[in-house]
């Protein structure tokens, strides 16, 4: 009699259970599918500012602009909520919760001067800190999804040689008469700037020898010899076009020499060839036409001799007086920030200063100029001392906290990992010279890479912390030893 009647109960149970676990792993499907969406999407966006730099940006359909970074962003935020990692992440990385801080000051700002000035373009000038969510998205989808590193990994290495033969192309035909433009834009679809070009290539050699070659074997490191060889040429290519790719690119190299010993081997023989075609294109007379100036042995030593920018006996800067113009706006916003009523929170947002001070447009800026030209110097005037202090002690704080980590990772064996994070340095490292020659990070295709390479850095880094606990500290000694 008992038995006829728990039996029932028991079937119920059971039947409630196995109901329970199918949607519980319907759930994660849903969930994975979701986050698998967000990684194809993030990559494909980070593979159209690759690839085609403006071009992309400023994709429209008829009548409208398509802005493709916002769209991804606002995908993005949405997975890391509903994922719930996204509070956890920010509590586990100082770098994460310092950019919060940095995002909050720049949107009272920007709410301010959207009260006094144009919405749409405090909103816009409002970029040099609002990309920032993007790190917040990829190292929240690192967090939630665990197969996302190695996908970013894998997705990088495949598309390093595609996007070495199409900088080289980009490079050539940049700008050509008769090129199609962008529908509803002044933009042509080989437009480019020739300091993303070289931010990008460095990045690229710098992943093949600090992340990639060490892990290879002597068929694969013929491979990677090639590809770094072919990223060296482009970053030669666009320094004939660029002073900051010059600077980034030799503090890269020095930084990976002395960062990665499995490196060392490779760079030699990557020296080797690039010296071979240097005396090559020297002998043979090599010069090319390009949008600004001629690739040459001669035009990539010029640039070299006059990173110091010396002056002529007329008192104007050398070379052809672009830096000059620069130098000029850049004292003038600087000295009027830190002398005017506004010296702690800058100018706000919304307000144009490149016309404040009659500089509407210049060489290679394109059809309208609002910042001084100079990202650093952008946060100054837009925020102010305060947002100043903020902007370095992020950066400050992200490269320490990258740095112990990356020493844990050695110590507990994990070169790979290690070499990630030596790339993530380097590479923004890169991207920051750039923001100081160009306003290159007030622009989506170099500011997303760099705040995807900020968050994803920000989440190894922390996992990092998890490895050194892990190999000091004894298998007893762990909550939960038996």
């Amino acid at each position: 009699m008992t038995e006829s009647i728990q039996s029932p109960v028991e079937d119920t149970s059971y039947l409630a259970s196995t109901e329970a676990q199918t949607a519980l792993r319907a759930g994660r499907r849903q969930r994975d599918n979701l986050y698998l969406y967000l990684a194809r999407a993030l990559a494909l966006l980070l593979a159209g500012y690759l690839l085609f730099d403006r071009a992309f940006a400023w994709l429209h359909v008829p009548g409208t602009p398509l802005f493709v970074g916002e769209i991804v962003l606002a995908f993005g935020l949405y997975v890391a909520i509903r994922s719930r990692q996204a509070g956890r992440f920010i509590r586990l990385s100082p770098p994460m919760q310092m950019l919060v801080v940095f995002m909050a000051f720049g949107t009272m700002l920007t709410i301010i001067g959207a009260m006094s000035h144009d919405p749409q373009e405090a909103a816009r000038d409002a970029a040099i800190w609002y990309y920032g969510l993007f790190a917040i998205v990829i190292g929240t989808l690192a967090r939630a999804w665990e197969p996302a590193y190695e996908f970013f990994i894998n997705w990088y290495v495949r598309i390093i040689p595609v996007f070495l033969a199409v900088g080289v192309v980009r490079l050539f035909f940049a700008n050509r008469d008769g090129t199609i433009f962008v529908p509803d834009s002044e933009v042509a679809i080989t437009s480019h700037k020739p300091g993303n070009l070289g931010v990008q290539a460095v990045m690229a050699v710098a992943f093949l020898l600090l992340v990639v070659a060490p892990e290879l074997d002597r068929k694969g490191r013929t491979r990677n010899l090639v590809l770094t060889v072919g990223g060296l040429l482009l970053l030669a290519l666009a320094g004939t076009q660029n002073r900051g790719t010059l600077v980034a690119g030799f503090i890269a190299l020095f930084i990976i020499y002395f960062a990665g010993k499995a490196a060392r081997p490779v760079m030699g023989g990557v020296l080797v060839a690039v010296l071979a075609l240097m005396v090559l294109s020297f002998a043979f007379n090599v010069r090319i036409q390009l949008e600004r100036r001629e690739v040459s042995i001669e035009q990539l030593l010029a640039n070299i001799l006059t990173l110091s920018v010396p002056d002529n006996p007329d008192g104007e800067v050398a070379d052809d007086g672009t830096v000059a113009w620069r130098l000029k706006l850049w004292d003038l916003v600087l000295d009027d920030t830190l002398s005017s009523e506004r010296f702690l929170s800058g100018f706000g947002f919304g307000e144009n200063l490149a016309s404040k001070y009659g500089f509407v447009a210049g060489p290679d800026v394109g059809p309208e100029l609002r910042n001084p030209h100079n990202s650093h110097l952008s946060v100054v005037a837009r925020m102010g001392l305060i947002g100043a202090g903020l902007w370095i002690t992020l950066w400050v704080m992200w490269y320490r906290h990258l740095w112990k980590a990356r020493k844990r990772f050695k110590f507990a064996g994990d070169e790979q990992k290690a070499g990630f994070l030596a790339w993530c340095m380097v590479a923004a490292m890169a991207a920051l010279i750039n923001g100081i020659f160009d306003p290159s990070l007030e622009g989506p295709q170099a500011a997303v890479w760099l705040w995807c390479i900020f968050g994803l850095g920000a989440f190894v880094a922390v996992e990092g912390t998890v490895v050194r606990w892990r190999k000091r500290t004894p298998a007893w000694a762990r909550p939960g030893a038996a």
